[in-house]
């Protein structure tokens, strides 16, 4: 599936996304904000694989969308934990950019994208997004897109011996 709209188009992983697939996730920023990051090329390779024989399975538990920007890779975007049984009605949303791609509305543009996308592909009713609470951009984005924040979820995740609260935001149909 290729999702396209001005400035950028959305479209599946492919291997030769490895070497920025990889650098875009040694950036600081994006590192606080992950629960793991490839700690060497062979990993992100790994992750990179696993991602695109996702694309073959009959039943995904999400999609993944590599964001490319004048023929570019400039970070990811995809819907994951779709479910088959009492929760199918709900997944959650996530999302990375690199660096020199961020501040520039493409974000907000490629969320809004995907929402729409996975409300009417998968028939959801509700997108969520955990969002760490110290990141106030993408909690913007996330406004930004029409999600409402929802909560803090305290200590939701512990990286590194150390708990980490997250704010959920959501957006239903």
């Amino acid at each position: 599936m290729i999702l396209k709209t001005k400035g950028f188009v959305l479209r599946p992983a492919r291997m030769s996304d490895l070497k920025d697939y990889y650098e875009g996730h040694k950036d600081k920023e994006m590192k606080k904000n992950l629960m793991t990051v490839p700690k060497n090329i062979k990993e992100a390779r790994a992750e990179l694989k696993e991602i695109i024989s996702s694309y073959k399975k009959k039943k995904p538990t999400g999609d993944d969308f590599v964001i490319e920007i004048n023929g570019k890779f400039a970070g990811m975007i995809g819907i994951h934990n779709l479910s088959y049984g009492v929760f199918k009605h709900k997944a959650k949303i996530d999302y990375w950019l690199k660096k020199q791609y961020r501040g520039k509305g493409i974000t907000k543009k490629a969320v809004k994208l995907v929402t729409k996308y996975a409300f009417k592909k998968h028939k959801l009713k509700r997108i969520e997004a955990f969002v760490r609470t110290f990141n106030k951009p993408s909690m913007k984005v996330l406004e930004q897109a029409g999600y409402k924040f929802e909560g803090i979820l305290r200590k939701n995740k512990c990286k590194k011996g150390k708990y980490l609260d997250d704010a959920v935001y959501a957006k239903v149909r």
